[in-house]
């Protein structure tokens, strides 16, 4: 691997942590304790039975992760879907760092759903000779993806085509027209698919849109990713996954996994495990869809008590919004100015835009700033007022 560009997200976090009263700048869903688990159980005595470890013993896992945490994740597919579709990792940046190197080799070419995480994008650029193009999706309409021009950033040589879905920062899902068309083109051209899934499930929709794994077959070159850490409020296990049907994927993934991953935590795959049981993941799922839901309500409105100052894609899954703030003539402000002045004159974090999402200069992202809409909404109600009084204060 090459030079890495600085992860500005995490960066800004840490430099900004001091002080703050109300963070914003996140996007995982509250997190769960052990007791948290057995609360929100079906059954109490088995969760806190198979939850308590002091018997456990501390060696080295299967290198392929457990069979029932493999079970438990590939439950949360469709019946395509089984325990030897999926390798477990460190994470899902884990999961995305291990197929990048998996699968990218110099002079490769990779076209990058943009904005999205930015490891999506940074990784990739990292392989030395590896070409990336940015596939832009119109905020001004919705974030709406165009198939076409995303067809016309394929070459010869491009290997890849990487999803964020749903999308951080903005909260956009990809219509199932649209991802089919995708799946559809790769198959042409013979691309591989990387689908960061990591806020699936997620939705705010009555009708929940199909992971990509269950449009392919085994054939296809199709590969998605995902972890405890955003939907599912365990972002301390670090378990995360590659999932797909093709075997020659998985087990290039696998080999080099023996390198880079050997074996996951003991005791995270057995926290993981019974929180995707059927004891306590549907309640998990719930709790958060009702906090982001609440949240959504909140943000929406702000926006229009706010209408002038900023405007939104509102979310359709996912752990963030991306929210544009104006001056009084309509122009961007700029986000990192005020994400500054938020935090030191309000006690608020959150996070620019154009300096956290912008791989090209991020001029683009002039103005936005995203919002954590999983965080406690008491917490976000407060910040929002706060926010509103700053912006006045700002746009004066």
């Amino acid at each position: 691997m090459g030079d890495l560009a600085p992860f500005a997200l995490p960066k800004w976090v840490e430099s900004n942590k001091d002080n703050v009263k109300l963070g914003l700048a996140g996007s995982a869903a509250p997190s769960l304790s052990i007791q948290d688990l057995i609360d929100l159980s079906t059954d109490k005595e088995t969760t806190s039975a198979n939850l308590s470890i002091q018997s456990l013993k501390l060696s080295l896992g299967p290198f392929d992760g457990s069979e029932p945490l493999r079970k438990q994740i590939a439950a949360l597919y469709d019946d395509s879907v089984n325990a030897e579709h999926i390798f477990p990792t460190h994470g899902t940046t884990g999961a995305n760092a291990l197929v990048f190197q998996s699968l990218l080799s110099p002079g490769d070419h990779v076209i990058a759903m943009y904005p999205c995480y930015t490891q999506l994008i940074s990784l990739p650029k990292s392989v030395p000779g590896v070409e990336v193009s940015y596939w832009t999706l119109d905020l001004q309409n919705g974030a709406q993806a165009n198939i076409q021009q995303l067809q016309e950033l394929i070459k010869p040589n491009t290997k890849m085509i990487i999803l964020n879905n749903p999308n951080n920062p903005l909260g956009s899902v990809l219509p199932v027209s649209k991802a089919n068309e995708i799946v559809n083109l790769a198959r042409t051209h013979d691309l591989t698919i990387l689908v960061d899934e990591i806020f699936r499930p997620l939705f705010y929709t009555d009708l929940a849109p199909p992971s990509f794994i269950s449009l392919s077959t085994p054939a296809d070159k199709i590969v998605v990713t995902s972890s405890m850490s955003k939907a599912w409020g365990l972002s301390g296990t670090r378990i995360g996954w590659v999932a797909t049907l093709n075997t020659s994927i998985l087990s290039q993934c696998f080999d080099r996994g023996l390198y880079t991953i050997m074996s996951l935590s003991s005791i995270d795959s057995v926290i993981a495990t019974e929180a995707l049981s059927d004891r306590c993941r549907p309640q998990i799922l719930a709790r958060h869809l009702d906090i982001a839901r609440k949240n959504i309500a909140l943000l929406d409105a702000f926006v229009e008590s706010s209408k002038g100052l900023c405007e939104w894609v509102r979310p359709v899954g996912g752990g963030t919004g991306f929210v544009k703030f104006l001056d009084k003539k309509g122009e961007p402000l700029d986000d990192v100015l005020f994400c500054r002045g938020l935090k030191e004159k309000k006690g608020v974090l959150a996070a620019p835009g154009s300096l956290c999402f912008g791989a090209r200069g991020g001029e683009e992202f002039r103005g936005y700033v995203r919002v954590h809409i999983t965080v406690d909404p008491g917490v976000l109600e407060t910040a929002l007022a706060a926010i509103g009084e700053f912006l006045e204060e700002s746009t004066e």
